[in-house]
């Protein structure tokens, strides 16, 4: 068993191979293989390898106008000495599959025979598997059972487009068979199909975390994106991404971050960093709900046209009027045509009630739940912690502490990375505490911090620095004098006036 493979999870080495078929001298000119783990809940691409090779014989030209491959592209690849080892690490501890797979384990145990080594792998059957399942057809090659099952098969005679094929037909005969309610897993050929040129060792990096993904086009970032659950959530949204945006992705850069608060900050830091094509022209198109102070409404703007604080984000002016309704739809509207219109006091004091029920009711939106606190959020390993510090009703830091350092923290320490606050980071922020209401699961809390405005002559700021400070100004007050008395005489007794530069000790 390999080292990096766990008790109770067995591996599957779906494997196609193209060969000369100049028998009797067969020699293959193409491998692919996609390695499948089975950890017995779900099943996972782990890794994956092609690769052409030169078989040392002439090729006949029907076999290559049937794969597409030139003679220019055989003589240049490796011979399959020089990829043998590769390929025997690679799928050792492995079942080998292959539709007819006999064929394909005999034409390697011959290569490997040939440098003086065995090939010794059990093996599993998709062509015996389809029979097993579907008695009552009439085909069983490749391409009949992809249409049947509804598997998209790219380019049929290349080895990578079969062996995906083969993976998926695969996972929906043995695989699902063993247990109905196991999840088969990402549609690996339509993903192969929407993004030809994607790598898909990708598959092997996603995690069940929160995280961030470039998606990449011709070497330039066009599109980021935050998710949930990588492992889950990146195989569909790939699925849906070329009937979005039009486009093909030709490589995926994976951050995997366990805090999702801090995912979510990096996302809007690297979109105002690389102004990837595809965020910047759906923010254009994004509408906003504004909380407008003078004169106080709340109005629908475009989102880089809006002022004042933002509630909410849509993709269209319908649905941000209608949240604008469904916040407002409890709030007593008052009916001024039935009041006395001269009576400004009145109306002034209607004006203003409701003003501050459409506070209150908005106020999560708007405004953090305290001046000073901590967000704390999973850390890098279970003996730290996220932590994004609020000071003044901002965003104004972020650090990784320990557990005991959090433990007795009352403001943000020193080790503090400073944090530039947007309305768009504040607007994400605040969304995300709104949906911690009605999430289950628990993986952040807030902790109450004191305020750094103390009246000792020196403190610290919110990032640990040293900064001097004395009494407020309104302490120093001068004492009155008696040059414009009038009416009663001066009182000449001595007065206890404090130094002028003496501050009155702060109130408590």
């Amino acid at each position: 068993m390999p080292e990096n493979q766990a008790p109770g999870k067995r591996r599957f080495a779906v494997i196609d191979l193209e060969a000369s078929s100049s028998k009797p001298r067969n020699r293959i000119i193409e491998i692919a293989a996609i390695i499948l783990e089975d950890n017995g809940n779900a099943v996972s691409l782990i890794d994956s390898y092609s690769t052409l090779v030169n078989p040392e014989v002439e090729v006949p030209n029907d076999i290559l106008e049937l794969t597409g491959i030139t003679l220019e592209e055989l003589k240049t690849a490796p011979k399959f000495f020089e990829v043998a080892e590769d390929l025997e690490l690679l799928t050792r501890d492995c079942v080998v599959v292959a539709h007819n797979v006999e064929f394909d384990i005999n034409l390697l145990k011959e290569e490997y025979e040939k440098l003086g080594t065995e090939y010794l792998r059990k093996t599993k059957c998709t062509h015996s598997l389809a029979k097993e399942h579907y008695s009552e057809l009439a085909a069983y090659d490749l391409k009949s059972l992809c249409e049947l099952l509804d598997i998209e098969l790219n380019f049929n005679h290349r080895a990578m487009d079969d062996a995906v094929a083969c993976a998926e037909l695969f996972q929906k005969t043995y695989i699902k068979s063993l247990d109905s309610s196991r999840e088969e897993g990402p549609s690996l050929t339509k993903i192969h199909k929407i993004h030809p040129e994607l790598d898909l060792n990708f598959l092997s990096k996603l995690t069940p975390t929160p995280g961030l993904v470039h998606f990449n086009k011709e070497g330039v970032t066009v599109f980021i994106e935050r998710f949930e659950n990588l492992s889950v959530d990146v195989p569909r949204y790939l699925l849906r991404f070329a009937e979005r945006y039009e486009t093909d992705i030709e490589e995926v850069q994976i951050l995997s971050l366990k805090d999702s608060l801090m995912a979510m900050r990096t996302k809007e830091e690297r979109i105002d960093k690389l102004q990837p094509h595809y965020n910047v022209e759906e923010r254009k198109d994004s509408w906003g709900v504004f909380l407008n102070e003078n004169p106080f409404s709340l109005r629908a703007f475009p989102l880089n046209k809006g002022k004042g604080d933002l509630l909410f984000i849509s993709n269209n002016k319908d649905d941000s009027i209608h949240w604008i309704n469904l916040q407002l739809s409890d709030v007593e509207k008052q009916e001024f045509a039935y009041i006395d219109q001269q009576d400004k006091r009145l109306i002034s004091r209607l004006k203003k009630e409701r003003e501050k029920q459409i506070r209150a009711k908005v106020k999560p939106f708007a405004q953090y739940p305290h001046d000073y606190f901590v967000v704390m959020g999973p850390g890098r390993d279970d003996d730290e912690l996220s932590c994004h510090f609020f000071t003044g009703g901002k965003l104004t830091g972020h650090a990784f502490l320990s557990g005991q350092a959090v433990f007795t923290l009352d403001k943000a320490p020193a080790s503090v990375k400073p944090i530039k606050e947007t309305e768009l980071l504040k607007h994400y922020f605040l969304r995300e505490f709104q949906d911690w209401k009605t999430r289950t699961r628990k993986d952040h809390s807030i902790k109450v911090l004191k305020s750094n405005k103390k009246s000792s002559t020196s403190d610290q700021d919110t990032n640990g620095n040293t900064m001097s400070s004395s009494a407020p100004n309104r302490h120093k007050k001068k004492a009155k004098t008696n040059r414009n008395f009038k009416g009663k005489k001066p009182n000449n007794r001595r007065r206890n006036t404090p130094n002028k530069n003496q501050s009155k000790p702060t109130p408590q």
